[in-house]
């Protein structure tokens, strides 16, 4: 990825999207604008609410080769600032003397972006060097010319979906972007996209046979094991920064002491008050996992507050211990939704947070511990949903969801959306569902945009 990519903040915002000739049939538009930060789109299977999903995402992604196989007319993208993308599928006159007049071009176009009437064609990148990848080191089996058998979800897919799925366990060679003209990379790295999809809890990699007999890869943790390391080791991260600030600030603390002799010191009252809310503060960090339990002492009444040289002293203690215990804000606002939301929806268990483990799960009767793993499929994915919206997007990201009623409770349902709200209380995205399930739109029938078929 080049570096300009990287540097670049996304800051501009989906605001319509129009696709004409779906599959050849359905025409759909969905829109985004205003302070509405939940969509939610119905329709019947086949109509294409998960393709709706995916054209999003493939776009701002980068993983053009999508549009190849995909069978439409035109998408076009409004974004907030007024720019557009334009993707089209049309033959010209060129192309028809070279090729057969059903496999028209694949042209991107866009206006904002410094390279208005100027045109990207999307070319079959797949070589046979990298169809050997394919087949060498993804559990996959080619039984077409353009398909393929993955042996994870026994699923059958064009090449184009199989790099999509499998896209983070790819060499650089696949990745299309560095060939990207400048306006274009500009285009798909202007709006941040999370796609969250039906099979998040799909191992990547399992023991699976093919016609080249068994391939012998090593179970991996699940997903619910990864959040849970990945959680030790933010956590962990905040404690080396913790212990860093503390040794900063501890090594000029005499050096402030004796510089404060001239200042003036804040009543008793003052720095009794900032006293009980850090000790507040930090009982409420103990409470979710980010820092140890320790025994403290409030300090009681006493004539020793007349001295000025102690509150001054108390003082310069109260500011050191709000930049230390600061550095946990954020992620505690996350773990403390994340566990109140779980534990809310989960019968005689409890979550807990901890450096060591990240997540673990106890029996609220037995307080025996239950490895993650062994929580139902409904529990997990549950766990791994709210995890990724709350730890693993950007701020400011589109968020789409893929079905989040698969596997989870009827109650679930209907507190998902409140649930969501919660979440974009503390983190600041807007968020599309695809769904089929009445109780995930719940009363909330005005956030609904159906596809229907025209």
């Amino acid at each position: 990825m080049s570096e300009r990519m990287t540097s670049e903040k996304k800051t501009d915002q989906l605001v319509k999207i129009n696709v004409d000739q779906l599959f050849g049939r359905f025409s759909h538009s969905l829109y985004f604008g205003g302070d509405q930060d939940i969509s939610i789109i119905t329709a019947p299977n086949g109509y294409g609410k998960t393709a709706m999903l995916r054209i999003i995402d493939s776009f701002f992604k980068r993983k053009l080769n999508v549009f190849l196989s995909l069978d439409f007319e035109q998408i076009f993208f409004a974004l907030e600032s007024g720019r557009r993308i334009r993707i089209s599928k049309q033959l010209s006159e060129d192309l028809i003397r070279e090729e057969p007049p059903d496999n028209p071009q694949t042209l991107i176009t866009t206006s904002g972006f410094g390279a208005d009437g100027q045109y990207y064609d999307i070319d079959q990148e797949v070589r046979s060097v990298d169809i050997s990848f394919l087949q060498r080191h993804l559990p996959v089996d080619r039984i077409g010319p353009n398909l393929w058998i993955d042996f994870n979800s026994q699923g059958r897919y064009t090449t184009d979906r199989i790099i999509e799925m499998y896209r983070d366990e790819l060499p650089p060679s696949f990745d299309s972007s560095k060939k990207l003209p400048d306006w274009l990379l500009s285009a798909t790295n202007s709006v941040d996209t999370h796609l969250v999809e039906t099979q998040r809890l799909l191992y990547l990699e399992e023991q699976v046979s093919g016609r080249h007999g068994m391939r012998p890869h090593i179970r991996p943790p699940s997903v619910v094991e990864k959040d849970a390391s990945d959680l030790s080791e933010r956590i962990g991260t905040l404690l080396q920064r913790y212990a860093n600030e503390s040794q900063k600030l501890d090594q000029s603390f005499p050096k402030r002491v004796i510089e404060s002799r001239n200042e003036s010191a804040r009543d008793e009252d003052e720095i009794r008050q900032d006293l009980e809310d850090l000790n507040e503060k930090r009982d409420d960090l103990v409470s979710v996992g980010l820092l140890g339990r320790t025994i403290s002492e409030a300090i009681q009444p006493s004539d020793i507050f007349r001295d000025e040289t102690i509150r001054k002293i108390l003082e310069i203690y109260i500011v050191d211990t709000k930049s230390k215990l600061g550095i946990f804000d954020e992620t505690y606002e996350k773990i403390r939704l994340f566990k109140q939301i779980l534990d809310e929806h989960f019968s005689f268990k409890e979550i807990v947070i901890d450096s060591k483990d990240g997540i673990g799960a106890i029996d609220t009767d037995t307080e025996a511990t239950i490895p993650l793993p062994e929580l139902s499929s409904g529990e997990q994915h549950e766990l791994v949903l709210i995890y990724e919206l709350l730890f693993k997007v950007e701020e400011d990201s589109l968020i789409l969801i893929d079905e989040p009623e698969l596997s989870l409770h009827v109650a679930w349902q209907k507190r998902f959306i409140a649930d969501l709200q919660k979440i974009q209380e503390i983190k600041k995205m807007k968020v599309l569902i695809a769904t089929h399930s009445p109780q995930i739109i719940n009363d909330r029938w005005d956030f609904v945009q159906e596809l229907a078929a025209n």
